[in-house]
Formats: C-alpha cells, sequence, structure tokens
C-alpha cells in the first residue's frame, strides 16, 4: 500500500492549467488548502478573447443545465453579472430550434434553462472571480515534470519553467493536473515507474468552421437554431445569439466532411445541410469576422481510476482524464462537475491519505454518464473507429425511436433534455414509463404539439402553455 500523509497538511495545492477545468479546481480547492498556485503556460484570460491554449474557444459552446447550476452555485453573482454582460439565456423546449434525426424537434416550455455566450467570455468571467480568491496565485509558466519522495510514492511539488527560462520548485501537499490533451501526466507517471494508464479511444474526425455575424433585422429573436445529421448525412450547424448582439455560427463536418474557411463555400455549405434553415439566416446577416476552422480527431478517455500504481498526491481532472467530441456540447459540464466531485472527496476526511483512488473513481462515473451516449451516437457511423460496446445495433434502434417521437411527444422530448443535461442519469431514458412512450404507436393527445412552419426561412413552432410529466421521471445528477 502506498504511503499515505495522515498529519492531515493542507498548506499548499497546485494547479496546472488555467483553462476552464484548471478555473475550477482552483476554486473549489481555496476552500481546503491555505494556499493554491495556478500555473498557466498561456496566463490565464483576463479578456474575452480566444487563447493560444483553447483552440476550440472560437467556435460554438454548450453549457448545459447541470453546469449552469454548479458555475451557479461556486461563483453566486456570476450568471447575473453574465446576463448584465449580453449572454443570452433561453428554454431549452422553446428556444432551441434543433433539427434532430431527421425531424424538428418539438416546440414547449421545457422548464430548463440555458446559457448562449462564448467560451473566452464565460472563462475570462470566472477567471476575474478565482483571481481575487485571498489565497490564490496565479503563475504563468510551464510545469516540466513532477517531484517525489520515491520511497513513499508521493508527489511532493513541480518542476517549472518561466518564459524567462527561469527554473524553480514549487513544493505542495497536492497537485491537481488540469492541462487538457495534453497532458504529461501519462509520461510523468511512467518515468516515476508507475506505468501508464489504459486508454480508450473513439476516433471521429470531425471538422469546424466559425465565424461571428450580426443578424439582420427580421432574425433578431433567434435565439439558437441546431441542425444535426441523421447518419449517414455528415453535416451540423449552429447558430448561437452570444454577447454583443452577435451570431456565432459553426459549420461542422465529420469524417472527411470539411466546411470550406473561404466566404463563397462556407455559403454553399450551408445551403446543403439537411434543411434551408442556417443558410436563409446567414445569407442576409453581416459577417463580422473572418472564418476560422478547427480540428478535432479523436475521443480520448485515460483510465487513471484503474492505475493501481498510481501516487498520491497527484490528481487529474478535466480534458487531461477524458476529452470528449465537442459535437455534444459536454465538456464544459463535465468540467463542473468534476470540480464538485473534487470539493466532496476534500470534504470526506481530514487528511488526504488515497485522495487520487477516492477522486479518480467519482469522476470515471460522471465520465461514464457522457462517455456512453456520446460514443454511441459516434458509432453510428462506419467510419468511427473504436471498440463498439455489444448491443449498439439495438441501442441505436431505441435511442433513434426517441429522437423521432421527440418531434410530436413533449413528455419524451423533456426525459431526453434532462439527460442530455445532465439533470437526470442516462438510465432515466430506459425507466418503464420513458420506454413506453417510445415504443407506443400511437401519441398521447395532451402531449402533442403541432410542428407546422408558418413563416418562411427558420421555421416556427408554436408553444405549448405547460412542461409536461412522464409520472416519476424525475431525479437529480449530482
Amino acid at each position: 500500500m502506498a504511503y499515505c500523509d495522515l498529519s492531515g497538511g493542507r498548506r499548499h495545492a497546485i494547479v496546472i492549467g488555467g483553462g476552464l477545468a484548471g478555473l475550477l479546481a482552483a476554486r473549489v480547492v481555496a476552500d481546503h488548502f491555505d494556499k493554491v498556485t495556478l500555473v498557466e503556460r498561456d496566463g490565464i484570460a483576463t479578456q474575452p478573447r480566444p487563447r493560444k491554449g483553447v483552440p476550440q474557444g472560437q467556435h460554438v459552446h454548450g453549457l448545459l443545465a447541470k453546469g449552469k447550476e454548479i458555475l451557479a452555485q461556486l461563483f453566486p453573482d456570476l450568471i447575473e453579472a453574465l446576463l448584465d454582460g449580453g449572454a443570452v439565456s433561453g428554454d431549452m423546449g422553446r428556444d432551441f430550434r434543433w433539427h434532430h434525426y431527421g425531424v424538428w424537434k418539438a416546440s414547449f416550455d421545457s422548464g430548463i434553462g440555458c446559457m448562449l455566450l462564448t467560451r473566452p467570455y464565460l472563462e475570462s468571467q470566472i477567471a476575474e472571480r478565482v483571481s481575487r480568491l485571498p489565497n490564490v496565485q496565479i503563475v504563468q509558466g510551464a510545469v516540466d515534470g513532477l517531484t517525489v519522495a520515491s520511497e513513499h510514492h508521493l508527489i511532493t511539488g513541480v518542476r517549472m519553467r518561466t518564459h524567462a527560462g527561469e527554473s524553480s520548485v514549487l513544493t505542495a501537499d497536492l497537485i491537481v493536473d488540469a492541462s487538457g490533451r495534453g497532458s504529461r501526466t501519462p509520461l510523468w507517471l511512467s518515468s516515476l515507474g508507475c506505468g501508464m494508464p489504459s486508454v480508450s479511444t473513439v476516433k471521429v474526425d470531425v471538422a469546424y468552421a466559425s465565424r461571428f455575424y450580426r443578424p439582420g433585422p427580421a432574425m433578431r429573436d433567434l435565439k439558437a437554431l441546431l441542425i444535426s445529421p441523421h447518419a449517414p448525412d455528415r453535416k451540423t450547424a449552429a447558430i448561437f445569439a452570444v454577447e454583443g448582439n452577435r451570431w456565432l455560427v459553426t459549420l461542422g463536418g465529420l469524417h472527411g466532411v470539411h466546411p470550406p474557411s473561404h466566404e463563397e463555400g462556407y455559403l454553399e455549405f450551408a445551403r446543403r445541410l439537411a434543411v434551408p434553415d442556417v443558410y436563409q439566416a446567414i445569407a442576409d446577416a453581416e459577417p463580422l469576422t473572418s472564418i476560422t476552422t478547427h480540428h478535432f480527431h479523436t475521443n480520448t478517455r485515460r483510465h487513471y481510476d484503474r492505475l493501481r500504481a498510481f501516487p498520491e498526491g497527484l490528481l487529474v481532472i478535466g480534458d487531461a482524464f477524458c476529452s470528449f467530441n465537442p459535437i455534444y456540447g459536454q465538456g464544459m459540464t463535465v468540467s463542473a462537475r468534476e470540480a464538485l466531485a473534487l470539493d466532496e472527496a476534500l470534504r470526506e476526511r481530514t487528511d488526504l491519505c488515497h485522495l487520487p483512488a477516492r477522486f479518480h473513481r467519482k469522476i470515471a462515473s460522471i465520465v461514464d454518464s457522457a462517455w456512453g451516449p456520446t460514443t454511441a451516437e459516434d458509432f453510428r457511423y462506419e467510419e468511427t473507429e473504436g471498440e463498439r460496446p455489444a448491443g449498439m445495433a439495438l441501442i441505436h434502434w431505441y435511442t433513434g425511436r426517441i429522437h423521432e417521437r421527440c418531434a410530436h411527444d413533449t413528455a419524451l422530448a423533456l426525459a431526453f433534455y434532462r439527460v442530455m443535461h445532465m439533470i437526470d442519469p442516462p438510465t432515466a431514458l430506459f425507466r418503464p414509463s420513458v420506454v413506453a412512450r417510445a415504443l407506443r404507436k400511437s401519441e398521447s393527445p395532451g402531449n402533442i404539439v403541432s410542428t407546422h412552419h408558418t413563416t418562411p426561412g427558420v421555421h416556427n413552432r408554436p408553444n405549448s402553455a405547460r412542461i409536461p410529466s412522464l409520472g416519476r421521471v424525475r431525479s437529480s445528477n449530482p
């Protein structure tokens, strides 16, 4: 058994990485340690501008309802400040016009509140609040390695290098690696003789092209428009209203379908989507920026929770633990849930003994709730590479039924949205009441809404006046 520091010492913690996962980790750890040092190679987001370390930051991001709830818990004044600064609030069922699995989802008041904003704006507001914490110090530099009490397999600090080339060693009672997909922890562990974690990968080859627009006068009420591909179609698109009275438009493609980065090709790609709504919207809008591209190749999950020789004093969180296909918008919310799990793990006992094992088990469960459903959708494409779980054909058939029936059955749509937003676990979609609705031959009149389109261009759909019910389908998801 690895040595544990039973003294309960919580003098100093180091967080590696100043992205969203690192900022949230620092916020939580600051409640439990006398001092927290956050080390970020590129510096934290002091302004709502894209950062080199977050290459996908210029594209559409989703803050799910569970993520919004957690951020409000960690930063009580944040949501109001974001809205005051121009972030757009909306209801998932009413304000998101979503063409998915070949149908338009029904429109109704779901009670699931969402927030639309750019990633740099959100990150800068969180960074500002973390930097004001009295026991948090932010240092710009790169971590080159770990220091260790080798006879105990106990991590004691980090070796750090500043931009000026100066090297130093920072000692700490706890290190949190939130350095993202490029995390060097696997190599560091290997060099310490701890072995490397097993890795699960699902290759998807996603390409994005995004730009900002000023909406035309007739379209200013549009909050969110989503076009999701129905396999074998590989083209996707999103329009989100964001701060500054702008639209952030992202066109995307899968498995070799890459949206162009030049004006004519960009519009043509939008015109060739499954429905014309995005094209009609941006054809009359004013472009504000050039087109920015980004590629994402592979879902990557490192199983630190299974590594027996994992040392004490080191935790891994965020994309350094698991990086998801961004098309599903779950990354930020997963990081927020992991931050709460870290807080819980630190509250469970006063010493830090076996903290890595306890924490990594907790977040492995959180990752499961996102990894399973999203990679199952990825596996609808034959080109997706990875180990396909047993029963995938049956799962695809059943979830396809749910997707199709969300065009008419608002109760079923609500159940789906609650899982999508991580309010309920994925198992909620397999409860008897949900299965019965997914498999029934006819709709319940009380939960049917019309989806007739009343105006040309972006499709308008009438609203239901109430939140539908599925009986005892609701539960909380920590």
